[in-house]
């Protein structure tokens, strides 16, 4: 709910951390009750007698649905030594038989009504924190009822039947293994080093293999009556219904709930002393594609109420960092930098510490210069401030949020708001509106000098007298610690001075010519769509919609995508994708169209698709001209600048690395391709020939296309239409001519393998986890009657491994099945189906799979299982018909050059509703041959020891 917050450090895990007792910062039943801020007016908030708080908001996107979240004041800071893991494995035993709910229906009864497992239905674990969720598939009382006895049972019903509990065992296990990666030890290692009196590095959610294995159930019934309480728990119900109307059923069917168990004392969660002098960690993992390095402070930190002071406090720091960031930013893309990008933050972490951070991102032998990177840039800010002009900047981009989250308010997304509005209660927020937002920091934006911004920065920085400096990834050196401090305090003795000053620059790409004439509008009226065609040929659909209040999404479509590819140089595509927009404008660097752009509306997304080089934004009424300037600009004076290809090239050197120690790699370097025939444009390159692209074959290859390719836009939102057409005839229509597209006939050619192929790969890793994955010989998706078939097809055989390989082998956490049906390429697809295992099992596995899709080619579909996918999928449509991403990227995209697509929009929820399951038996039975599976089996095997990197001077 609450719009603007402090910046928040991504390089790590979210530290839920908690000191003091819960209840001490609770004396209120919510906290706009001691705050003087302003609560949303439109929250009905409520609490029962037992305690249990509630909060009831109407809202109208999507139309006929309901987000429910249950969330408990509970999490794995919560257990006791005996009991690590078992808040995770209380929330899968969940969904393992309640009171009202037997454990072998309780996903297929929420499928029937319509709820995919998985998106519909699901549930979470942080440290302090559980949190269930369900989307409701409409606002039926009978849905809603049995929906909120669910929950009902959840927070006192659950069973917790012992065969449940062991037969749960495998997947959570299973779930550990699948989520073990570098950047979770490398998170736990960092959690180590900066709070080591803390629980928090021995509190992981997941727990240990020895609890997960062994906990009986006593331990979980402990657990689930000492925390699962009344007055522990927060409900929040958002969607489109009446507050009056469902506060009697909360109140009805949760008031029964009552405490089973004496209240414990909150978790006394350990201490946190201010970093007194320069520490240093290297915590080195070597299948990390880089090094990163951090510096950093810790400072106790104590909880602060939720006020309009307390909001403003912050303000100056949050741009302070702001502007920090943008300096790293530039400074990454210089040449000779030695890293690849970076980012700095300050964040309050659950009432128990203040963390300030800069971390760099290089390559292993660049730790020390990276270092002193962010040691100077730092002492720069700190001793000599911001300009005024990076203000302006970090001001307008601030004000230009808080304006467009007004505009957008009216039609937020419920499941959104439920979010967040059950993380407001457990973090005592006040849940604000974005207008009461706007109205806080409106006047302090416009007050905000960069004196109020540097003394902030100082003042968190200067808490502590000390700095910790933790170094990780792939790096490892011999002696660490002093190398890592010894090259720290070489940067100290380095001065630093100004940063350059900074010019001040207008948008130079405003005319492009006369604006251009319309030819043809064709309006199409049950779709609420217009066609439109100028005299140069470009192409232009619209759809006013009132899905998104205050936003325009736009699609634009220009040539032949990689079917134009050159097929002697494989990666030029992924090259492309990476550095065009990167190297800016002729006019215009990327850094300065940010300074130019800041306060506006306007974005940039650009990729080189199967048949079309394709941009993408969203922008609003105000913006649409200034954003249509901009897709032309580019597509009229791309920069080709030096800076694009060096980030292309650090971050390209960093990926191969990643690649060769996950399963990604054989994937995207032998698979794709081999399925494809060889054809270059699938999957990606062997790293050399990655980086031997340049941006001359990246010009040549696009200035053609880019010229006189044909060009279909698609604008879809909260648009006037004619001055919609007027912006786009200003821009795209003063374009020169356009051509025809070609049918590209032969680039459209693939040759996939005849038979089927059986490869086993190896991947140097210490993570103990497998793949395997199995490929089935399908069609195209250009039949739309029958790719909507597979596809439910596919998802039934999805929802058959979950039952077989999740629920009764506990083999693996997440089986996924799904279809692949090319647009592009004629007879190309596949029906796809993997598991991430343990090493030893992967061919038991592959076994079961293929188990499980015989069964299927000879059994064939049941009635019971497509209502099951079907109703799921029907929900999904309905509410995608509301949405404009639906109507641009799947309808108007290119709905002049697949006319088809048009009807497709007309017929796609007819057409699921009549599917048989004698239909699926007999493309079960086409598809599904147990003799034609290509399969593939990716296992780790031990990695290579790297010899220590001497430390690199700075």
């Amino acid at each position: 709910m609450k719009s603007f917050r402090s910046p928040i450090r991504i390089v790590t895990l979210v530290f839920a951390l908690l000191c003091a007792p819960w209840a001490l910062h609770a004396a209120a039943d919510f906290p706009f009750q001691t705050s003087d801020l302003p609560a949303d007016p439109a929250i009905h908030w409520g609490k029962l007698d037992n305690g249990l708080r509630y909060a009831l908001l109407h809202n109208t996107e999507p139309k006929g649905r309901i987000s429910v979240r249950l969330a408990i004041k509970a999490g794995s800071v919560y257990e006791h030594e005996n009991q690590l893991g078992l808040a995770h494995f209380l929330e899968h035993l969940a969904f393992n038989g309640s009171q009202h709910f037997p454990a072998a229906n309780v996903i297929e009864f929420f499928q029937k009504l319509g709820m995919d497992f998985g998106g519909d239905t699901n549930a979470s674990t942080g440290f302090d924190r559980t949190i269930y969720q369900l989307e409701l598939p409409d606002t039926k009382p009978e849905t809603v009822r049995e929906s909120l006895t669910f929950f009902a049972d959840v927070a006192g019903g659950l069973l917790l039947d012992p065969k449940e509990i062991e037969k749960e065992r495998g997947i959570i296990l299973s779930e550990k293994r699948a989520r073990d990666s570098v950047g979770l030890r490398t998170f736990v290692a960092e959690m180590d080093f900066l709070v080591p009196d803390t629980r928090f590095p021995h509190r992981l959610p997941i727990g240990t293999e020895e609890v997960i294995r062994t906990a009986n159930r006593d331990r979980f019934v402990e657990f689930y009556n000492a925390w699962y309480r009344p007055e522990r728990m927060v409900l929040v119900l958002v969607g489109d219904f009446d507050p009056a109307v469902l506060e009697p059923v909360v109140k009805e069917i949760f008031s029964p709930l009552t405490a089973r168990a004496p209240a414990l004392p909150e978790p006394r969660l350990g201490t946190v002393t201010p970093t007194g002098t320069v520490e240093a960690r290297l915590h080195t993992e070597l299948e990390a594609g880089g090094t990163t390095v951090a510096l950093q402070t810790i400072v106790p930190y104590a909880f602060e109420p939720d006020t309009a002071a307390n909001r403003l406090k912050y303000l100056p720091r949050s741009l302070a960092l702001s502007m920090l960031n943008r300096r790293l930013s530039i400074l990454a893309k210089q040449e000779g930098a030695p890293f690849l990008g970076g980012i700095v933050g300050v964040t309050e972490q659950y009432n128990l510490f203040r963390n300030a951070s800069i971390e760099l991102n290089c390559r292993p032998d660049q730790w020390a210069a990276a270092l002193a990177v962010a040691d100077q840039e730092l002492r720069r800010a700190l001793e000599y401030g911001f300009q005024p002009a990076e203000l302006a900047e970090a001001v307008a981009a601030m004000r230009n949020n808080l304006e467009q989250a007004v505009r957008t308010a009216p039609t937020r997304r419920s499941s959104a708001l439920a979010h967040d509005l059950a993380g407001d209660l457990i973090d005592q927020n006040v849940s604000t509106h974005p207008a009461a937002e706007q109205a806080i920091f409106l006047p302090a934006l416009a007050a905000v000098t960069p004196e109020d911004c540097v003394a902030a920065l100082r003042t968190v920085w200067s808490e502590a007298p000390g700095r910790k400096l933790f170094v990780s990834g792939n790096l490892a050196l011999p002696d660490p610690v002093p190398a890592i401090t010894g090259a720290y305090a070489a940067s100290l003795k380095t001065p630093v001075k100004p940063g350059e000053q900074l010019a001040d620059a207008a948008f130079a790409y405003t005319h492009f010519g006369s604006a251009g004439k319309v030819t043809s509008q064709t309006e199409v009226p049950d779709l609420g769509a217009t066609l439109i065609q100028f005299a140069n040929g470009v192409r232009l659909n619209l759809k006013a919609t009132d899905f998104e209040a205050g936003r325009i999404r736009i699609s634009v479509r220009l040539g032949g995508g990689t079917l134009t590819m050159p097929m002697d140089r494989p990666g030029v595509a992924l090259l492309a994708n990476v550095a065009f927009t990167a190297g800016g404008l002729g006019r215009h660097s990327a850094d300065d169209l940010q300074r130019i752009l800041a306060g506006k509306t306007v974005g940039l997304a650009f990729g080189a698709q199967a048949d079309a080089f394709a941009f993408a934004a969203t922008t609003n009424r105000d913006d649409l001209l200034l954003q249509l300037q901009l897709f032309c600009a580019f597509i009229t004076d791309p920069g080709y600048r030096p800076e694009s290809i060096r980030q292309v090239q650090k971050a390209a050197e960093q990926l191969y690395l990643r690649l060769a120690h996950t399963p990604d790699g054989p994937l995207q370097l032998e698979i794709a391709p081999l399925l494809a025939g060889g054809d270059p444009r699938f999957g990606l390159p062997p790293k050399d020939v990655m980086l031997s692209r340049s941006l001359d074959e990246l010009r040549a290859w696009l200035t053609p296309q880019f010229a006189h390719g044909p060009i279909e836009i698609a604008i879809v939102g909260d648009l006037a239409p004619e001055a919609t057409i007027a912006a786009v005839a200003q821009t795209f229509g003063a374009l020169p001519d356009r051509q025809p597209k070609p049918a590209y006939t032969e680039a459209r050619h693939l040759q996939p393998p005849a038979t089927a192929l059986t490869r086993n790969y190896s991947i140097e890793s210490d993570i103990p986890k497998a793949l395997v994955r199995l490929y089935w010989p399908a069609t195209d998706g250009r039949d739309v009657h029958l790719a909507r078939r597979l596809r439910l097809l596919s998802d039934i055989f999805g929802d058959r491994l979950r039952v077989e390989i999740r629920e009764k082998m506990g083999g693996t956490y997440s089986p996924n099945a799904g279809a692949d049906l090319s647009d592009t390429y004629p007879g190309y697809g596949w029906l796809i189906a993997d598991a991430t295992v343990a090493p030893a099992e992967a061919g038991t596995i592959a076994e079961a799979i293929k188990k499980v899709s015989a069964a299927l080619y000879t059994g064939g579909v049941t009635e019971e299982e497509l209502v099951r996918a079907r109703q799921p999928l029907l929900t999904a449509l309905r509410e995608s018909s509301r949405t404009n991403g639906y109507w641009l990227g799947a309808v108007l995209a290119a709905a002049q050059e697949y006319p088809q697509r048009l009807d497709w929009s007309r017929t796609r929820y007819s057409d699921i509703e009549s599917v048989t399951a004698a239909e699926l038996t007999t493309l079960a039975k086409q598809y599904y041959d147990p003799a034609k599976p290509s399969e593939f089996t990716i296992v780790p095997v031990p990695a290579k020891a790297a010899a220590p990197a001497a430390p690199t001077p700075p």
